[in-house]
């Protein structure tokens, strides 16, 4: 549960409509996250996670895509080791097409796909099959009656909203696949906010609160919250989840190959 929880941290951000005219981003970006897990006062670094993007082709189609890399330190090897791999392909109108989860955490080991049949604001559709060393475990067919995305292509389709023409207590509701399961998602958006990272230095964000309905988090009101740039870009800054035992935090240590300047940084004068 705790694993699972803290890489949804990683990869979670959300929102249903509004898109900007311009994709934020561009092939060979690359983001690093620190993961930290929060026990009681205890504060300890859990893992990182390492994000690319790149342009793709998928059963003949453009497409971009996105992978994500997480494992956890050797502090948290002991209790439960983690080296997963995630990575979708999302077309050039950000119509998710592909989703796939290695996961090897200990004695753990399995492959999900989700193929999407179906994906808008009425109806979604979509085949997930799992595998694991020996055997098929299910291939079955999932649908809502809104608009779907797999987890990892959710971080993708975030950044394309038009944050400038958000309003204030403004939410949208889409659902995501995991495993056998339909995840709810409501996305309530915060407003401008201010992201405290050093003594000298501070961010610019669009603040994101989120409910989900999953069993690996402490409440589904508010169960994780988002900070994304306040720039052209619209990368994720910091995120945090409330976990049924603890809390997870993702903050974002490096970037490279952004579309555009990173411009929301505040420089502090040093006295």
């Amino acid at each position: 549960m705790l694993k699972r929880g803290i890489i949804i941290c990683c990869v979670f951000l959300t929102a249903s409509c509004l898109f900007a005219n311009d994709l934020p981003f561009k092939s060979g970006e690359e983001l690093k996250f620190d993961i930290h897990y929060k026990y009681g006062l205890i504060m300890m670094k859990a893992g990182t996670a390492n994000y690319r993007l790149e342009r793709n082709n998928y059963n003949g189609e453009n497409s971009y895509k996105s992978v994500l890399d997480f494992k956890t330190t050797s502090f948290f090897d002991s209790f439960f080791k983690v080296r997963d791999t995630i990575s979708s392909h999302i077309s050039e109108n950000i119509e998710p097409f592909y989703h796939l989860r290695i996961i090897n955490e200990g004695k753990t080991f399995f492959k999900e796909e989700v193929i999407f049949k179906k994906s808008d604001s009425s109806f979604s559709e979509a085949r997930i099959r799992r595998e694991n060393k020996t055997a098929l475990r299910f291939d079955t067919i999932l649908t809502v009656n809104n608009l779907a995305y797999d987890i990892l292509n959710i971080f993708v389709f975030a950044r394309t909203l038009d944050y400038k023409h958000l309003k204030i207590g403004q939410n949208f509701k889409l659902s995501t696949f995991i495993g056998k399961e339909k995840v709810n998602i409501v996305v309530h958006f915060d407003g401008q906010s201010i992201i405290d990272k050093s003594e000298t230095l501070k961010y610019k964000a669009y603040k994101l609160s989120i409910d989900i309905t999953d069993e690996v988090f402490s409440s589904p009101k508010s169960a994780m919250e988002a900070w994304i740039s306040d720039d052209d870009n619209h990368i994720p800054l910091k995120l945090k989840a409330k976990l049924k035992i603890g809390a997870a935090e993702a903050d974002l240590v490096m970037y490279k190959n952004l579309k555009y300047p990173f411009s929301s940084e505040i420089k502090i004068p040093v006295r």
